[in-house]
């Protein structure tokens, strides 16, 4: 008696000893904006007002222009060891502030007859064979203005596990892919027609592949010469590996915490993976302000873009509260940024921000836009996905204590079990709603994870109580790990 005590004791602490280690170590931490500033303070008192109690937002670069006068402002923790701080030279990962980079450039070639944005693909790319004549026949201004009826990416098993890699590891899904995988992807892509807008990352990324294509040159090269250069955009760049990343880049997070893997240079680039400071994107806005901009056609909205309001090549135009304001933003793993300006007041802003949390909100309450009610960060399916989750990691734990299967299936579902708590547990980690959830929910669930485990461990049969035969213990056995197998499944699908 006083050994089986022991070992419950001994059961008891380690299961403590679990408890707390996951709390102190492994328990989500929300991003949340220091009080660390530089720059303009005035500036940044505004963007902390904007940005409400700073969850969600680990560091932010800002820029805002009032007619010839530009104000920098840097919020937070870069997320960066050596280079803690942030200001105008902190890089970051623009995300689809490229797209509209893109359509600049596309006009600017098509400006300089080096290109013409209205001629078929198929008659600019001879040597493809499109698999739907519906793109052939779309052209580099309908690519650039998301017309030209494509999903937002190739619609393949290669392309969704690449997204769930994004997910679940942080890992960037464009890593490795190259200008003849876009080429690829759009010879074998359906379109749903030109004309009708429709959001596309692949088909910005083969409008920039095929103007390089057309010119004979890289689009780094092209994009350089014709668009970074004459603005002066020095710290403006391509980043092709990981030892590339520039010393003073800030690092990626989740808006739940999570670290996120940089987005590298990739053929999808002209959709997206450019980075950039806020002082180089304000020289781009200042520049279209003054309609001195390389490609300035690029931001006259000449097509419907249903909720965004119009479309040129790339920048958007909305009509909100009686002003019009050009912009884009854009998101990567672990970062957001938005850019837009109003003509009529001369104003801009530009937002950078090393979490995946959308500063759109920031960038429109710094150009004078009254709050508006926008769609909620969190779904409410999200939140109650997360709790659920939570709690209901160590169900299957203790279903099995109080079922106590036959020993000899016993240990298979009591170790399946336990795998799949640990298992959602670490995948609501980095996926949960922990921004809207209080934190202390995840570490609830890995303790009665803890609590299942010991009561497993205790209660497991010292003798079969029948004696089904191995095939009938074996399926029964199997049953309850594809149903267990089948419930990951579909937690992840939801979530993704």
């Amino acid at each position: 008696m006083v050994r089986y005590q022991r070992l419950g004791l001994l059961m008891l602490g380690i299961t403590f000893m679990v408890v707390l280690a996951s709390w102190i170590f492994f328990t989500p931490r929300p991003a949340t904006l220091s009080s660390a500033t530089t720059g303009d303070a005035a500036l940044a008192a505004q963007v902390r007002a904007a940005a409400g109690d700073g969850r969600g937002y680990r560091g932010l670069a800002v820029a805002a222009i009032n007619r010839d006068r530009v104000r920098f402002a840097g919020l937070g923790d870069s997320g960066n060891p050596k280079r803690p701080g942030v200001d105008k030279s902190t890089v970051f990962e623009a995300g689809s502030l490229g797209k509209p980079m893109t359509g600049m450039l596309l006009a600017e070639l098509a400006a300089r007859k080096k290109l013409r944005l209205d001629v078929p693909l198929q008659k600019l790319l001879p040597d493809m064979r499109f698999g739907d004549p519906a793109l052939g026949s779309a052209t580099l201004r309908d690519l650039a203005s998301h017309r030209a009826g494509l999903d937002l990416m190739p619609a393949n098993l290669h392309i969704f596990m690449r997204g769930v890699e994004l997910r679940i590891m942080g890992k960037d899904p464009y890593r490795g892919m190259t200008e003849a995988d876009v080429f690829t992807a759009g010879q074998n892509a359906g379109s749903s027609g030109t004309g009708t807008f429709r959001y596309s990352n692949l088909g910005m990324a083969l409008a920039g592949q095929t103007a390089a294509r057309v010119v004979g040159q890289e689009y780094e090269v092209l994009l350089r010469q014709y668009v970074l250069a004459p603005l002066k955009m020095r710290s403006t760049r391509m980043v092709h590996s990981d030892a590339a990343v520039p010393r003073n880049s800030a690092t990626g997070y989740k808006a739940n915490g999570a670290h996120m893997q940089h987005w590298l240079t990739s053929g999808y680039t002209p959709a997206g993976d450019i980075w950039s400071t806020s002082d180089d994107l304000a020289r781009l806005v200042l520049a279209e302000l003054r309609n001195t901009a390389p490609g300035a056609e690029a931001a006259v909205p000449r097509f419907d873009a249903a909720d965004a309001g119009k479309i040129g090549l790339g920048w958007y135009t909305t009509r909100i509260q009686g002003r019009e304001i050009t912009w884009h933003n854009g998101s990567t793993g672990g970062f957001a940024s938005y850019m837009g300006f109003d003509r009529s007041s001369h104003q801009g802003v530009v937002i950078l921000s090393n979490t995946d949390r959308p500063v759109d909100a920031i960038g429109k309450s710094l150009l004078g836009l009254a709050p508006e009610t926008e769609y909620p960060a969190h779904r409410l399916s999200q939140i109650v996905l997360t709790v659920l989750c939570s709690i209901g990691a160590a169900g299957p734990v203790f279903f099995v204590a109080w079922r106590r299967f036959p020993r000899k299936i016993y240990h298979v579902h009591f170790g399946f079990s336990i795998a799949f708590g640990v298992t959602l547990l670490f995948l609501l980690r980095r996926i949960g709603d922990w921004l809207s959830v209080p934190s202390a929910v995840w570490a609830l669930g890995g303790a009665l994870l803890a609590i299942g485990f010991l009561l497993g461990v205790s209660r497991c049969p010292p003798t079969d109580r029948d004696q089904r035969s191995d095939v009938r213990t074996a399926l029964s056995a199997a049953r309850y790990e594809v149903v267990l197998l089948a419930l990951l499944l579909l937690i992840i699908s939801i979530e993704l």
